[in-house]
Protein backbone atom coordinates (compact mmCIF):
# COMPACT_ATOMS: atom_id res chain seq x y z
CA UNK A 1 0.00 0.00 0.00
CA UNK A 2 1.52 3.81 -0.68
CA UNK A 3 1.89 5.20 2.17
CA UNK A 4 -0.05 8.69 2.67
CA UNK A 5 2.90 11.02 3.87
CA UNK A 6 4.54 13.31 1.01
CA UNK A 7 7.91 11.90 0.67
CA UNK A 8 11.01 14.43 1.17
CA UNK A 9 11.24 15.61 -1.79
CA UNK A 10 7.70 16.39 -2.43
CA UNK A 11 7.89 18.50 0.74
CA UNK A 12 10.81 19.92 -0.53
CA UNK A 13 9.24 20.81 -4.04
CA UNK A 14 6.10 22.40 -1.89
CA UNK A 15 8.35 24.64 0.31
CA UNK A 16 10.14 25.82 -2.78
CA UNK A 17 7.18 27.34 -4.57
CA UNK A 18 5.93 28.29 -1.67
CA UNK A 19 9.11 30.32 -0.82
CA UNK A 20 8.85 31.48 -4.82
CA UNK A 21 5.52 32.79 -4.53
CA UNK A 22 5.91 34.69 -1.76
CA UNK A 23 9.54 36.32 -2.90
CA UNK A 24 7.64 37.22 -6.06
CA UNK A 25 4.88 39.11 -3.50
CA UNK A 26 7.77 39.99 -1.77
CA UNK A 27 9.40 42.22 -4.89
CA UNK A 28 5.90 42.91 -5.56
CA UNK A 29 5.16 44.96 -2.39
CA UNK A 30 9.15 46.49 -2.52
CA UNK A 31 8.29 47.89 -5.78
CA UNK A 32 5.11 49.34 -4.92
CA UNK A 33 6.64 50.64 -1.93
CA UNK A 34 9.24 52.22 -3.42
CA UNK A 35 7.16 54.10 -5.94
CA UNK A 36 4.84 55.26 -3.12
CA UNK A 37 1.42 53.75 -3.84
CA UNK A 38 1.53 50.54 -1.23
CA UNK A 39 1.55 52.68 2.34
CA UNK A 40 -2.22 53.95 0.86
CA UNK A 41 -2.77 50.52 -0.30
CA UNK A 42 -5.05 49.41 3.01
CA UNK A 43 -6.19 52.95 4.13
CA UNK A 44 -7.29 55.10 0.98
CA UNK A 45 -6.72 54.72 -3.14
CA UNK A 46 -3.92 56.69 -4.27
CA UNK A 47 -4.08 59.61 -6.05
CA UNK A 48 -3.29 58.89 -10.16
CA UNK A 49 -1.48 61.80 -11.65
CA UNK A 50 -3.37 63.48 -14.48
CA UNK A 51 -0.86 62.76 -17.49
CA UNK A 52 -0.29 65.36 -19.83
CA UNK A 53 2.32 63.79 -22.10
CA UNK A 54 1.13 62.48 -25.24
CA UNK A 55 1.26 58.06 -25.59
CA UNK A 56 -0.12 56.98 -28.82
CA UNK A 57 -2.90 53.70 -28.45
CA UNK A 58 -0.50 51.48 -28.96
CA UNK A 59 1.25 52.14 -25.91
CA UNK A 60 -1.59 51.86 -24.05
CA UNK A 61 -1.98 48.30 -25.29
CA UNK A 62 1.43 47.63 -24.42
CA UNK A 63 0.63 48.55 -20.47
CA UNK A 64 -1.94 46.45 -20.69
CA UNK A 65 -0.22 43.48 -21.76
CA UNK A 66 2.61 43.93 -19.43
CA UNK A 67 0.04 44.64 -16.32
CA UNK A 68 -1.33 41.32 -16.55
CA UNK A 69 1.87 39.40 -17.59
CA UNK A 70 3.43 40.21 -14.52
CA UNK A 71 2.59 41.96 -11.08
CA UNK A 72 5.60 43.67 -11.19
CA UNK A 73 4.02 46.00 -13.70
CA UNK A 74 1.07 46.85 -11.47
CA UNK A 75 2.19 50.47 -10.98
CA UNK A 76 1.44 51.13 -14.59
CA UNK A 77 -2.24 50.74 -13.51
CA UNK A 78 -1.99 54.15 -12.12
CA UNK A 79 -0.57 55.47 -15.18
CA UNK A 80 -3.54 54.45 -17.38
CA UNK A 81 -5.94 56.32 -14.51
CA UNK A 82 -3.85 58.77 -15.02
CA UNK A 83 -4.69 59.36 -18.65
CA UNK A 84 -8.64 58.07 -17.64
CA UNK A 85 -8.63 61.31 -15.36
CA UNK A 86 -7.77 63.76 -18.42
CA UNK A 87 -10.73 63.36 -20.16
CA UNK A 88 -10.96 66.83 -21.37
CA UNK A 89 -7.73 67.31 -22.52
CA UNK A 90 -7.05 63.94 -24.60
CA UNK A 91 -10.75 62.36 -25.26
CA UNK A 92 -9.91 59.84 -27.34
CA UNK A 93 -6.58 58.47 -25.65
CA UNK A 94 -8.85 58.70 -22.25
CA UNK A 95 -11.42 56.24 -23.95
CA UNK A 96 -8.91 54.03 -25.16
CA UNK A 97 -7.20 53.86 -21.73
CA UNK A 98 -10.35 53.17 -20.06
CA UNK A 99 -10.90 50.35 -22.23
CA UNK A 100 -7.69 49.26 -21.59
CA UNK A 101 -8.51 49.66 -18.06
CA UNK A 102 -11.56 47.42 -18.11
CA UNK A 103 -10.05 44.56 -19.62
CA UNK A 104 -6.98 44.47 -17.62
CA UNK A 105 -9.41 44.56 -14.48
CA UNK A 106 -11.61 41.99 -15.67
CA UNK A 107 -8.59 39.33 -16.83
CA UNK A 108 -6.89 40.53 -13.10
CA UNK A 109 -10.37 39.07 -11.87
CA UNK A 110 -10.75 35.82 -13.98
CA UNK A 111 -7.31 35.25 -12.51
CA UNK A 112 -8.34 35.64 -8.95
CA UNK A 113 -6.01 38.36 -8.42
CA UNK A 114 -8.86 40.69 -6.75
CA UNK A 115 -9.82 38.38 -4.27
CA UNK A 116 -8.12 36.78 -1.08
CA UNK A 117 -7.17 33.07 -1.15
CA UNK A 118 -6.46 30.74 2.08
CA UNK A 119 -2.84 30.70 3.16
CA UNK A 120 -2.08 34.32 1.23
CA UNK A 121 0.56 35.85 3.01
CA UNK A 122 0.81 39.50 4.33
CA UNK A 123 2.64 40.89 1.19
CA UNK A 124 0.15 39.00 -1.19
CA UNK A 125 -2.54 40.64 0.88
CA UNK A 126 -1.29 43.47 0.80
CA UNK A 127 -1.36 43.36 -3.48
CA UNK A 128 -5.48 42.43 -3.28
CA UNK A 129 -6.34 45.53 -1.14
CA UNK A 130 -4.29 47.97 -3.65
CA UNK A 131 -5.70 46.62 -6.47
CA UNK A 132 -9.17 46.90 -5.34
CA UNK A 133 -8.37 50.08 -4.04
CA UNK A 134 -7.12 51.37 -7.70
CA UNK A 135 -10.53 49.33 -8.88
CA UNK A 136 -12.93 50.99 -7.04
CA UNK A 137 -10.79 54.41 -8.21
CA UNK A 138 -11.88 53.32 -11.66
CA UNK A 139 -15.10 52.88 -11.22
CA UNK A 140 -15.72 56.02 -9.64
CA UNK A 141 -14.26 57.37 -12.66
CA UNK A 142 -16.16 55.46 -15.02
CA UNK A 143 -19.47 56.51 -12.74
CA UNK A 144 -17.89 60.43 -13.38
CA UNK A 145 -17.71 60.21 -16.83
CA UNK A 146 -21.50 59.57 -17.42
CA UNK A 147 -21.92 63.26 -16.51
CA UNK A 148 -20.23 64.09 -19.48
CA UNK A 149 -21.45 66.24 -22.09
CA UNK A 150 -20.30 63.44 -25.19
CA UNK A 151 -23.20 61.06 -25.43
CA UNK A 152 -20.42 58.72 -27.20
CA UNK A 153 -18.27 58.96 -23.81
CA UNK A 154 -21.49 58.26 -21.45
CA UNK A 155 -22.23 55.04 -23.68
CA UNK A 156 -18.75 53.87 -23.70
CA UNK A 157 -18.19 54.22 -20.46
CA UNK A 158 -22.20 52.97 -19.26
CA UNK A 159 -21.38 49.48 -21.32
CA UNK A 160 -17.61 49.45 -19.38
CA UNK A 161 -19.27 49.59 -16.07
CA UNK A 162 -22.03 47.06 -17.31
CA UNK A 163 -19.70 44.82 -18.36
CA UNK A 164 -17.79 45.28 -14.48
CA UNK A 165 -21.06 44.42 -12.79
CA UNK A 166 -21.24 41.17 -14.81
CA UNK A 167 -17.26 40.33 -14.24
CA UNK A 168 -17.88 40.77 -11.04
CA UNK A 169 -21.16 38.31 -10.86
CA UNK A 170 -18.92 35.90 -12.03
CA UNK A 171 -15.51 36.18 -10.44
CA UNK A 172 -15.84 37.77 -7.21
CA UNK A 173 -18.03 35.71 -5.64
CA UNK A 174 -18.02 35.33 -1.57
CA UNK A 175 -16.97 32.29 -0.53
CA UNK A 176 -20.19 30.06 -0.23
CA UNK A 177 -22.18 31.99 -2.37
CA UNK A 178 -22.73 30.15 -6.19
CA UNK A 179 -25.26 32.63 -7.38
CA UNK A 180 -24.13 36.19 -6.76
CA UNK A 181 -24.58 39.71 -8.21
CA UNK A 182 -22.68 43.02 -7.46
CA UNK A 183 -25.61 45.21 -5.90
CA UNK A 184 -23.46 47.91 -4.34
CA UNK A 185 -21.55 48.72 -7.65
CA UNK A 186 -25.21 48.11 -9.96
CA UNK A 187 -26.53 50.80 -7.60
CA UNK A 188 -23.88 53.04 -7.91
CA UNK A 189 -24.16 52.74 -12.13
CA UNK A 190 -28.02 53.47 -11.33
CA UNK A 191 -27.47 56.63 -9.17
CA UNK A 192 -24.84 57.94 -11.59
CA UNK A 193 -26.67 57.48 -14.18
CA UNK A 194 -29.99 59.35 -12.66
CA UNK A 195 -28.07 62.06 -11.02
CA UNK A 196 -26.29 63.06 -13.58
CA UNK A 197 -27.39 66.52 -15.56
CA UNK A 198 -25.82 65.86 -18.86
CA UNK A 199 -27.30 62.30 -19.61
CA UNK A 200 -30.61 63.13 -21.73
CA UNK A 201 -34.05 60.83 -21.54
CA UNK A 202 -33.14 59.00 -24.41
CA UNK A 203 -30.04 57.25 -23.33
CA UNK A 204 -31.59 56.24 -20.16
CA UNK A 205 -34.56 54.57 -22.10
CA UNK A 206 -31.85 53.15 -24.12
CA UNK A 207 -30.54 51.69 -21.09
CA UNK A 208 -34.34 50.54 -19.97
CA UNK A 209 -34.68 48.68 -23.19
CA UNK A 210 -31.28 47.14 -23.70
CA UNK A 211 -30.94 45.95 -19.85
CA UNK A 212 -33.51 46.04 -17.80
CA UNK A 213 -36.00 44.81 -20.41
CA UNK A 214 -34.00 41.98 -21.37
CA UNK A 215 -32.88 40.40 -18.37
CA UNK A 216 -34.51 39.22 -14.97
CA UNK A 217 -31.78 39.60 -12.91
CA UNK A 218 -31.33 43.65 -14.00
CA UNK A 219 -34.41 44.27 -13.61
CA UNK A 220 -34.03 42.90 -9.92
CA UNK A 221 -31.49 45.29 -9.39
CA UNK A 222 -33.24 47.91 -11.25
CA UNK A 223 -35.78 48.44 -9.04
CA UNK A 224 -33.89 47.64 -5.77
CA UNK A 225 -31.82 50.29 -6.78
CA UNK A 226 -34.38 52.78 -7.83
CA UNK A 227 -35.95 52.23 -4.69
CA UNK A 228 -33.02 52.95 -2.87
CA UNK A 229 -32.69 56.47 -4.84
CA UNK A 230 -35.53 57.42 -4.59
CA UNK A 231 -35.45 57.13 -0.67
CA UNK A 232 -32.53 58.99 -0.51
CA UNK A 233 -33.81 61.91 -2.67
CA UNK A 234 -37.16 62.33 -1.00
CA UNK A 235 -35.88 65.26 1.21
CA UNK A 236 -34.31 67.37 -1.75
CA UNK A 237 -37.33 67.38 -3.53
CA UNK A 238 -35.59 66.74 -7.09
CA UNK A 239 -38.26 67.24 -9.83
CA UNK A 240 -35.79 66.26 -12.67
CA UNK A 241 -34.58 63.14 -11.00
CA UNK A 242 -38.58 62.32 -9.67
CA UNK A 243 -39.41 62.85 -13.54
CA UNK A 244 -36.48 60.32 -15.16
CA UNK A 245 -37.49 57.45 -12.15
CA UNK A 246 -41.64 57.95 -13.12
CA UNK A 247 -40.93 58.25 -17.45
CA UNK A 248 -38.57 54.67 -17.62
CA UNK A 249 -40.31 52.96 -14.96
CA UNK A 250 -43.14 53.56 -16.88
CA UNK A 251 -41.66 52.38 -19.79
CA UNK A 252 -40.59 49.09 -18.76
CA UNK A 253 -42.13 46.36 -20.24
CA UNK A 254 -41.49 42.71 -18.65
CA UNK A 255 -42.73 43.28 -15.21
CA UNK A 256 -43.33 40.29 -13.26
CA UNK A 257 -46.62 39.45 -12.59
CA UNK A 258 -48.49 35.85 -11.13
CA UNK A 259 -48.65 34.93 -15.07
CA UNK A 260 -44.80 35.14 -15.69
CA UNK A 261 -43.36 31.90 -16.64
CA UNK A 262 -40.00 31.30 -14.63
CA UNK A 263 -37.46 33.43 -13.90
CA UNK A 264 -34.53 32.35 -16.50
CA UNK A 265 -33.33 35.28 -18.68
CA UNK A 266 -30.03 36.69 -16.72
CA UNK A 267 -26.98 38.97 -17.64
CA UNK A 268 -24.69 38.49 -14.77
CA UNK A 269 -25.28 35.84 -12.34
CA UNK A 270 -24.75 32.00 -13.03
CA UNK A 271 -28.09 30.00 -12.35
CA UNK A 272 -27.01 26.98 -9.84
CA UNK A 273 -25.80 23.78 -11.26
CA UNK A 274 -28.30 21.88 -9.07
CA UNK A 275 -31.86 22.45 -8.12
CA UNK A 276 -31.97 21.08 -5.17
CA UNK A 277 -32.62 23.24 -2.23
CA UNK A 278 -33.83 26.91 -1.75
CA UNK A 279 -33.30 29.34 -4.84
CA UNK A 280 -31.31 32.36 -4.26
CA UNK A 281 -34.07 35.29 -3.62
CA UNK A 282 -33.24 36.83 -7.39
CA UNK A 283 -34.43 33.61 -8.89
CA UNK A 284 -37.70 33.19 -7.14
CA UNK A 285 -40.50 35.22 -9.19
CA UNK A 286 -42.53 35.65 -5.76
CA UNK A 287 -39.22 38.23 -4.69
CA UNK A 288 -39.00 40.19 -7.83
CA UNK A 289 -42.79 41.08 -7.64
CA UNK A 290 -41.76 42.44 -4.06
CA UNK A 291 -39.05 43.88 -5.57
CA UNK A 292 -41.41 45.82 -7.91
CA UNK A 293 -44.12 46.63 -5.37
CA UNK A 294 -41.06 48.46 -2.68
CA UNK A 295 -39.72 50.03 -5.58
CA UNK A 296 -43.07 51.70 -6.72
CA UNK A 297 -44.34 52.44 -2.86
CA UNK A 298 -40.66 54.60 -2.63
CA UNK A 299 -40.93 56.27 -6.32
CA UNK A 300 -45.02 56.69 -4.71
CA UNK A 301 -43.71 58.41 -2.21
CA UNK A 302 -41.96 61.23 -3.80
CA UNK A 303 -43.84 64.44 -3.88
CA UNK A 304 -45.41 63.64 -7.29
CA UNK A 305 -47.18 66.37 -9.89
CA UNK A 306 -50.50 66.07 -10.75
CA UNK A 307 -49.83 65.25 -14.04
CA UNK A 308 -46.97 62.65 -12.70
CA UNK A 309 -49.69 60.92 -10.76
CA UNK A 310 -52.03 60.73 -13.60
CA UNK A 311 -49.36 59.24 -15.64
CA UNK A 312 -49.20 56.63 -12.63
CA UNK A 313 -52.90 56.13 -13.10
CA UNK A 314 -53.54 55.86 -16.57
CA UNK A 315 -50.82 52.56 -15.93
CA UNK A 316 -52.03 51.67 -12.71
CA UNK A 317 -54.93 48.63 -13.19
CA UNK A 318 -52.63 47.03 -16.30
CA UNK A 319 -49.22 47.26 -15.30
CA UNK A 320 -48.91 48.20 -11.72
CA UNK A 321 -51.55 46.72 -9.43
CA UNK A 322 -50.78 42.92 -11.40
CA UNK A 323 -46.73 43.39 -10.33
CA UNK A 324 -47.94 43.63 -7.04
CA UNK A 325 -48.07 41.06 -4.34
CA UNK A 326 -49.96 42.98 -2.01
CA UNK A 327 -51.96 45.34 -4.26
CA UNK A 328 -53.73 46.85 -1.30
CA UNK A 329 -50.83 49.28 0.05
CA UNK A 330 -51.97 51.24 -2.83
CA UNK A 331 -55.02 51.70 -1.78
CA UNK A 332 -53.87 55.31 0.43
CA UNK A 333 -52.37 56.58 -2.99
CA UNK A 334 -56.06 55.39 -5.02
CA UNK A 335 -57.96 56.85 -2.48
CA UNK A 336 -56.25 60.18 -1.95
CA UNK A 337 -56.24 60.17 -6.07
CA UNK A 338 -60.14 59.65 -5.93
CA UNK A 339 -60.74 62.03 -3.24
CA UNK A 340 -58.37 64.48 -5.15
CA UNK A 341 -61.63 65.51 -7.61
CA UNK A 342 -61.49 66.70 -11.09
CA UNK A 343 -59.98 64.03 -13.56
CA UNK A 344 -57.45 62.75 -11.21
CA UNK A 345 -60.66 61.23 -9.63
CA UNK A 346 -61.73 59.86 -12.49
CA UNK A 347 -57.91 58.34 -12.97
CA UNK A 348 -58.14 56.92 -10.13
CA UNK A 349 -61.68 54.98 -10.52
CA UNK A 350 -60.56 51.91 -12.27
CA UNK A 351 -58.15 51.39 -9.85
CA UNK A 352 -59.84 51.54 -6.91
CA UNK A 353 -62.89 49.54 -8.38
CA UNK A 354 -60.33 46.77 -9.35
CA UNK A 355 -59.41 46.44 -5.89
CA UNK A 356 -62.91 46.64 -4.00
CA UNK A 357 -64.08 43.55 -6.72
CA UNK A 358 -60.97 41.93 -7.01
CA UNK A 359 -59.21 41.85 -3.53
CA UNK A 360 -62.10 41.86 -1.69
CA UNK A 361 -61.18 45.55 -0.14
CA UNK A 362 -63.91 48.16 1.41
CA UNK A 363 -64.42 51.74 0.08
CA UNK A 364 -67.24 53.34 2.02
CA UNK A 365 -69.92 55.34 0.14
CA UNK A 366 -68.10 54.47 -3.13
CA UNK A 367 -71.52 54.95 -4.98
CA UNK A 368 -72.28 58.48 -3.34
CA UNK A 369 -68.46 59.44 -4.75
CA UNK A 370 -69.18 57.84 -7.84
CA UNK A 371 -72.62 59.73 -8.14
CA UNK A 372 -70.70 63.37 -7.09
CA UNK A 373 -68.05 63.01 -10.23
CA UNK A 374 -71.35 63.68 -12.59
CA UNK A 375 -71.22 67.26 -13.55
CA UNK A 376 -70.66 69.81 -15.82
CA UNK A 377 -66.99 69.68 -16.24
CA UNK A 378 -67.10 66.24 -17.01
CA UNK A 379 -68.73 66.51 -20.29
CA UNK A 380 -65.81 68.80 -21.55
CA UNK A 381 -62.25 66.48 -20.26
CA UNK A 382 -60.42 64.63 -22.02
CA UNK A 383 -60.86 61.43 -20.04
CA UNK A 384 -64.73 61.71 -20.66
CA UNK A 385 -64.93 58.43 -22.90
CA UNK A 386 -62.75 56.41 -20.13
CA UNK A 387 -65.15 57.19 -17.57
CA UNK A 388 -68.17 56.21 -19.17
CA UNK A 389 -66.17 53.16 -20.30
CA UNK A 390 -66.07 52.61 -16.34
CA UNK A 391 -69.48 54.06 -15.49
CA UNK A 392 -70.48 50.89 -17.73
CA UNK A 393 -68.76 48.61 -15.62
CA UNK A 394 -69.73 49.96 -12.17
CA UNK A 395 -73.56 50.32 -13.03
CA UNK A 396 -73.25 46.66 -14.83
CA UNK A 397 -74.83 44.32 -11.89
CA UNK A 398 -78.77 43.71 -12.07
CA UNK A 399 -78.43 43.90 -7.98
CA UNK A 400 -78.09 47.16 -7.88
CA UNK A 401 -81.19 49.26 -6.01
CA UNK A 402 -82.88 50.38 -8.65
CA UNK A 403 -83.27 54.33 -6.83
CA UNK A 404 -79.87 54.26 -7.38
CA UNK A 405 -79.66 53.77 -11.16
CA UNK A 406 -82.77 56.14 -11.18
CA UNK A 407 -80.37 58.91 -9.83
CA UNK A 408 -77.64 58.40 -12.54
CA UNK A 409 -79.91 58.65 -15.51
CA UNK A 410 -81.93 61.65 -14.19
CA UNK A 411 -78.33 63.25 -13.31
CA UNK A 412 -77.17 62.64 -16.82
CA UNK A 413 -80.38 63.76 -18.56
CA UNK A 414 -80.39 66.81 -16.25
CA UNK A 415 -76.68 67.39 -17.45
CA UNK A 416 -77.68 66.43 -21.05
CA UNK A 417 -79.16 69.81 -21.29
CA UNK A 418 -76.70 71.94 -21.09
CA UNK A 419 -73.84 69.02 -23.01
CA UNK A 420 -72.05 69.46 -26.38
CA UNK A 421 -73.57 67.29 -28.92
CA UNK A 422 -70.96 64.95 -28.47
CA UNK A 423 -71.48 64.16 -24.81
CA UNK A 424 -75.22 63.40 -25.84
CA UNK A 425 -74.98 61.23 -28.69
CA UNK A 426 -73.09 59.08 -25.42
CA UNK A 427 -75.55 59.46 -22.59
CA UNK A 428 -78.48 58.51 -24.65
CA UNK A 429 -77.35 54.93 -25.54
CA UNK A 430 -76.04 55.09 -22.29
CA UNK A 431 -79.31 55.22 -20.59
CA UNK A 432 -80.60 53.01 -23.24
CA UNK A 433 -78.48 50.73 -22.05
CA UNK A 434 -78.86 50.99 -18.33
CA UNK A 435 -83.00 50.56 -18.82
CA UNK A 436 -82.96 47.76 -20.60
CA UNK A 437 -80.56 46.49 -17.65
CA UNK A 438 -83.02 47.29 -15.04
CA UNK A 439 -86.06 47.08 -15.70
CA UNK A 440 -87.76 49.10 -12.42
CA UNK A 441 -86.81 51.90 -13.81
CA UNK A 442 -88.34 52.25 -17.38
CA UNK A 443 -91.08 53.87 -15.35
CA UNK A 444 -89.61 57.02 -15.99
CA UNK A 445 -89.77 56.84 -19.42
CA UNK A 446 -93.57 56.72 -19.21
CA UNK A 447 -95.48 57.93 -16.69
CA UNK A 448 -98.56 59.62 -17.52
CA UNK A 449 -100.50 61.97 -15.18
CA UNK A 450 -103.93 60.82 -14.08
CA UNK A 451 -106.88 63.03 -15.47
CA UNK A 452 -106.89 64.81 -11.63
CA UNK A 453 -103.37 64.91 -11.55
CA UNK A 454 -104.56 67.03 -14.83
CA UNK A 455 -107.43 68.91 -13.36
CA UNK A 456 -104.97 69.49 -10.34
CA UNK A 457 -101.94 71.24 -12.75
CA UNK A 458 -104.82 73.46 -14.74
CA UNK A 459 -105.83 75.02 -11.31
CA UNK A 460 -102.48 75.21 -9.24
CA UNK A 461 -99.47 74.69 -12.06
CA UNK A 462 -97.08 72.02 -12.82
CA UNK A 463 -95.83 70.54 -9.98
CA UNK A 464 -92.21 70.37 -8.86
CA UNK A 465 -89.94 67.69 -10.87
CA UNK A 466 -89.09 65.20 -7.27
CA UNK A 467 -85.44 64.99 -7.99
CA UNK A 468 -83.53 66.80 -6.03
CA UNK A 469 -80.01 67.54 -7.97
CA UNK A 470 -78.58 68.69 -4.74
CA UNK A 471 -78.95 65.32 -2.96
CA UNK A 472 -75.43 64.14 -2.75
CA UNK A 473 -76.82 60.58 -1.75
CA UNK A 474 -77.92 58.72 -4.99
CA UNK A 475 -80.71 56.61 -2.89
CA UNK A 476 -82.62 59.80 -1.15
CA UNK A 477 -82.69 62.26 -4.27
CA UNK A 478 -86.08 60.90 -5.15
CA UNK A 479 -85.38 60.26 -9.20
CA UNK A 480 -87.28 56.78 -9.09
CA UNK A 481 -90.51 59.12 -8.65
CA UNK A 482 -89.24 61.64 -11.73
CA UNK A 483 -89.51 61.02 -15.57
CA UNK A 484 -86.53 62.42 -18.01
CA UNK A 485 -88.74 65.03 -19.79
CA UNK A 486 -85.05 66.11 -20.23
CA UNK A 487 -84.82 64.10 -23.45
CA UNK A 488 -88.17 65.03 -24.61
CA UNK A 489 -86.56 68.30 -25.00
CA UNK A 490 -83.94 67.08 -26.52
CA UNK A 491 -85.66 65.52 -29.25
CA UNK A 492 -85.90 69.31 -30.88
CA UNK A 493 -82.00 69.53 -30.34
CA UNK A 494 -80.81 72.07 -33.39
CA UNK A 495 -78.25 69.96 -34.30
CA UNK A 496 -80.39 67.00 -36.36
CA UNK A 497 -78.10 63.71 -35.51
CA UNK A 498 -79.01 64.08 -31.57
CA UNK A 499 -82.89 65.11 -32.04
CA UNK A 500 -83.11 61.73 -33.92
CA UNK A 501 -80.71 59.37 -31.16
CA UNK A 502 -83.00 61.02 -28.58
CA UNK A 503 -86.20 59.72 -30.36
CA UNK A 504 -84.64 55.96 -29.68
CA UNK A 505 -86.18 56.85 -26.26
CA UNK A 506 -89.86 56.74 -27.37
CA UNK A 507 -89.26 53.75 -29.70
CA UNK A 508 -89.89 50.50 -28.76
CA UNK A 509 -86.86 48.55 -27.33
CA UNK A 510 -86.50 45.99 -29.65
CA UNK A 511 -82.47 46.39 -29.70
CA UNK A 512 -80.78 44.55 -27.00
CA UNK A 513 -78.14 47.24 -26.21
CA UNK A 514 -76.15 49.54 -28.14
CA UNK A 515 -72.33 49.04 -28.41
CA UNK A 516 -70.86 52.25 -26.84
CA UNK A 517 -67.46 52.05 -28.63
CA UNK A 518 -69.30 53.47 -31.36
CA UNK A 519 -70.41 56.64 -29.24
CA UNK A 520 -67.68 57.57 -27.14
CA UNK A 521 -65.41 58.99 -29.30
CA UNK A 522 -67.37 61.61 -31.02
CA UNK A 523 -66.47 65.22 -30.73
CA UNK A 524 -67.58 68.77 -32.42
CA UNK A 525 -64.85 67.53 -35.09
CA UNK A 526 -65.71 64.41 -35.72
CA UNK A 527 -69.54 65.43 -35.72
CA UNK A 528 -68.88 68.33 -38.21
CA UNK A 529 -66.30 65.97 -40.23
CA UNK A 530 -69.27 63.68 -40.39
CA UNK A 531 -71.57 66.00 -41.65
CA UNK A 532 -69.39 68.35 -44.29
CA UNK A 533 -68.52 64.69 -45.98
CA UNK A 534 -71.80 63.36 -45.99
CA UNK A 535 -73.59 62.54 -49.48
CA UNK A 536 -75.80 65.39 -50.33
CA UNK A 537 -78.55 63.75 -52.69
CA UNK A 538 -81.10 66.84 -52.96
CA UNK A 539 -79.14 70.15 -52.65
CA UNK A 540 -80.15 72.29 -49.79
CA UNK A 541 -81.74 76.09 -50.44
CA UNK A 542 -80.38 78.80 -49.50
CA UNK A 543 -81.00 82.54 -49.71
CA UNK A 544 -79.93 83.81 -53.42
CA UNK A 545 -80.22 87.63 -52.03
CA UNK A 546 -77.62 88.24 -49.29
CA UNK A 547 -78.78 90.78 -46.61
CA UNK A 548 -77.63 93.87 -45.28
CA UNK A 549 -78.88 93.18 -42.01
CA UNK A 550 -79.73 90.67 -39.70
CA UNK A 551 -82.22 92.27 -37.58
CA UNK A 552 -84.31 95.25 -39.30
CA UNK A 553 -86.17 98.56 -37.56
CA UNK A 554 -90.00 98.09 -38.08
CA UNK A 555 -91.32 100.23 -40.74
CA UNK A 556 -92.82 103.52 -39.58
CA UNK A 557 -90.44 103.67 -36.94
CA UNK A 558 -87.37 106.34 -36.95
CA UNK A 559 -84.79 105.58 -34.57
CA UNK A 560 -81.33 107.37 -35.10
CA UNK A 561 -77.98 105.27 -35.51
CA UNK A 562 -76.88 104.34 -31.64
CA UNK A 563 -80.40 103.71 -30.04
CA UNK A 564 -80.50 100.20 -30.39
CA UNK A 565 -77.05 98.85 -30.37
CA UNK A 566 -77.89 95.25 -31.04
CA UNK A 567 -79.14 96.64 -34.78
CA UNK A 568 -76.12 98.21 -34.73
CA UNK A 569 -73.58 95.70 -34.11
CA UNK A 570 -75.51 93.55 -36.79
CA UNK A 571 -75.05 95.86 -39.97
CA UNK A 572 -72.53 94.22 -42.74
CA UNK A 573 -73.05 96.91 -44.96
Amino acid sequence: MPSAKPTSSGVKRKHSAEVGRQAQSSKQVKKLKKTGDAKHATTKPAKAVVKTSAISQEEILELEEAIVESPTNYNEIVTLLGYVKDLSQEPEIAITAAVSLCRTFCRLMAKGKLSKRKGDSEDEVTVVLWLKERYKEYFAELCTSLDNEDPAVQNTALTLLMRLVKEEATHLKPPGEECFFPYDSFGKVIKALYLAENVDEPSKMEFVEKYVNEYDDIRYSFFMAIGNLAEEQQAQNPDKLVSAILNTVLSIENLPTAETDDIEDFYAITPPKSSKGKLPPIMQLSQHRKVVQDGWLSILKLPLTDEQCKQVLLAMTQRIVPSFTKPHLLMDFLTDSYNFGGSMSLLALNGLFQLISSKNLDYPNFYPKLYALLNRDLFHVRYRSRFFRLLDVFLGSTHLPAALIASFIKKMARLSLNAPPGAIVIVVPFMYNLFKKHRACTYMMHRVPSAGDLDEWRKNGYPDDPFDENEEDPLQTGAIDSCIWEIEMLMTHWHPNVATLCRIIKEQFTKEQYNLEDFLDHTYGSMFDAEANKNVKKPPVVEYDIPKRIFSRPEGIIQEEGENPLLDLWNFE
